[in-house]
């Protein structure tokens, strides 16, 4: 434990999320139950998720660490609300670690989402390590690279040092999920980056993000693909973010908005070229009709 010497890294985070998917559980009954009957809303969870490719394709041991990356970040908890229980791959690591649901658990979790939220950004290629898995590991016994076996770069870099742009990923995640959970309606809720040392650039130039338009680009293309060609439920999709703003483990220095924000000079707004670009991007890919949209899904598009 790196920053605390208090509590079990082996065991807790694992307690964590079991009791995070019965408190949502109960909420969206609660919900279902109170407030769904006079509004007619709808209630989910959104989940994060990379997408992942074996770091090579040859080796079958990659190919299933690929994959079980994928169901430690997502299926940890999407299994538990589309299957009813967590994924094989968590309990052959984790065995009792992991809690198990009662049936009064199972009942409250199973079903517990009217759509599948995303928040996605990046892509790794996925190493399988050799031996068995440490205590405190939370990822799936596995190494995640930025380059392959053949030295191929997953994606250019960004000031965020877990991001690459890798537009062929979000189409390829998108795919993954609507098979594994039977196409459910998707709203994707966050998705966009920031641009290597933009806050030490004069605000000329941070205004003139290239950078960031062609990953919107990239981006919402590879999402159209998904939903024209492979069948993938989009209903909606927000850019992450409208404004510059604190983030997250990075605070102020690392900028996603495609609205530039004057930190030092009351927070005046400037817009960047991405904010200009998203409306005719979106129009672009979305076919207006008559009685509704057509094109992307029935997507929905805005910003967060």
């Amino acid at each position: 434990r790196k920053k605390s010497d208090v509590g079990d890294s082996s065991t807790e985070p694992w307690i964590v999320g079991h009791n995070l998917l019965v408190a949502h559980g109960r909420a969206v009954k609660i919900y279902r139950e109170e407030f769904k009957p006079k509004n007619g809303g709808e209630i989910g969870i959104t989940l994060n998720g990379d997408a992942t490719y074996p770091w090579d394709p040859k080796d079958p041991r990659d190919v299933e660490a690929a994959e079980r990356k994928i169901e430690f970040a997502i299926s940890w908890f999407a299994d538990p609300i589309y299957f009813g229980d967590y994924p094989a791959s968590m309990r052959a690591q984790l065995g009792d670690r992991l809690p198990t649901f009662t049936p009064e658990e199972k009942a409250l979790v199973l079903g517990s989402n009217d759509f599948y939220g995303m928040n996605h950004y990046t892509a790794n290629y996925v190493k399988h390590s050799e031996g068995e898995a440490a205590p405190e590991d939370f990822v799936g016994n596995l190494e995640l690279h930025f380059w392959n076996h053949r030295g191929d770069c997953i994606g250019e870099e960004t000031q965020s040092t877990w991001l690459r742009p890798c537009a062929q990923g979000f189409r390829d995640l998108l795919v993954w999920i609507s098979k594994r959970y039977g196409f459910p309606r998707m709203y994707v809720t966050e998705n966009g980056t920031s641009i290597k040392g933009e806050n030490d650039m004069p605000r000329e130039k941070i205004l003139e993000d290239d950078f960031r338009v062609q990953y919107y680009d990239d981006y919402v293309k590879a999402m159209a693909d998904a939903s024209r060609l492979d069948g993938v439920d989009i209903h909606g999709y927000f850019a992450w973010s409208l404004l510059d703003n604190f983030e997250w483990a990075e605070g102020y220095e690392t900028r996603f908005g495609v609205t530039y924000v004057d930190y030092e000079n009351d927070q005046k707004r400037y817009p960047k070229k991405s904010a200009q670009h998203l409306k005719p991007l979106f129009d672009s890919l979305i076919k207006k009709e008559e009685n509704g949209l057509n094109g992307v899904g029935k997507v929905k598009a805005g910003q967060t």
